[in-house]
């Protein structure tokens, strides 16, 4: 374990885990914890990931800002493509009109 107060962030996933509530919303998705959860695991296998350190406060919302500006298209097609794959077969169905 490295020493220190830092700890490496993935700043994709946190931008992916700000969007995603609004994603779902636009795509008509239950908003449960099952659904956010396969979404954001299946968006982030297909995006790169963006390790930082920051001493936090002001430069760490700045990373974010940032990243956001650059990864934003990225991150909306990578959490609707998820959003696709689990609204058809939601966690607990067999089938995409959620019967089991």
């Amino acid at each position: 374990m490295v020493e220190g107060k830092e700890k490496p962030v993935n700043l994709v996933k946190l931008i992916a885990e700000d969007m995603l509530p609004s994603v779902m919303r636009k795509m008509d998705i239950a908003d449960t914890a099952e659904n956010k959860e396969d979404i954001l695991a299946l968006a982030l296998n297909s995006l790169p990931t963006k390790y930082v350190t920051s001493g936090g406060g002001k430069l760490y919302a700045q990373l974010i800002e940032n990243y956001k500006t650059q990864y934003e298209t990225d991150v909306i097609a990578g959490l609707t493509k998820a959003g696709m794959k689990v609204k058809s077969k939601p966690r607990g169905t067999t089938g995409p009109e959620g019967k089991q």
